[in-house]
């Protein structure tokens, strides 16, 4: 089963309200928006702060922006970076002897996730 962590959900939460900004966002508005902790928003804007997906500014018009276009960041990696590989178990990999029978459609099936994902972007997050 392929399940967003509550980490990377918010993650997507905090790109989302960036792309819909041109100004500097801060983590506690986004947070207070959605109704999600402050703190944790703000571990995650580190993460992404540091992987050049968004960047920062302190002060008192401090926030956050993205680094690039919403359309130029890939939703894939942003769940890679926040979680890891997106479908984990010894079906998917490569040198596991599969008893189920099933090793080539779990592999069929990551591959196909990774495709989807892949061709997402922020800017596909972006309600008009």
């Amino acid at each position: 089963m392929f399940r967003l962590s509550q980490k990377a959900d918010y993650g997507l939460i905090l790109l989302s309200n960036l792309a819909h900004s041109k100004k500097m966002v801060s983590v506690s508005a986004v947070a207070k928006k959605n109704q999600i902790s402050s703190k944790f928003l703000s571990q995650i804007a580190t993460e992404l702060k540091n992987a050049g997906l968004i960047i920062a500014r302190e002060g008192t018009k401090g926030g956050y922006k993205l680094a690039r276009k919403p359309k130029e960041i890939l939703l894939i990696d942003v769940l890679k970076l926040l979680d890891g590989e997106l479908v984990v178990g010894e079906c998917f990999e490569d040198d596991h002897e599969c008893h189920c029978g099933g090793k080539e459609m779990w592999q069929d099936l990551k591959k196909q996730l990774e495709e989807t994902i892949g061709s997402k972007t922020v800017a596909d997050l972006v309600v008009t």
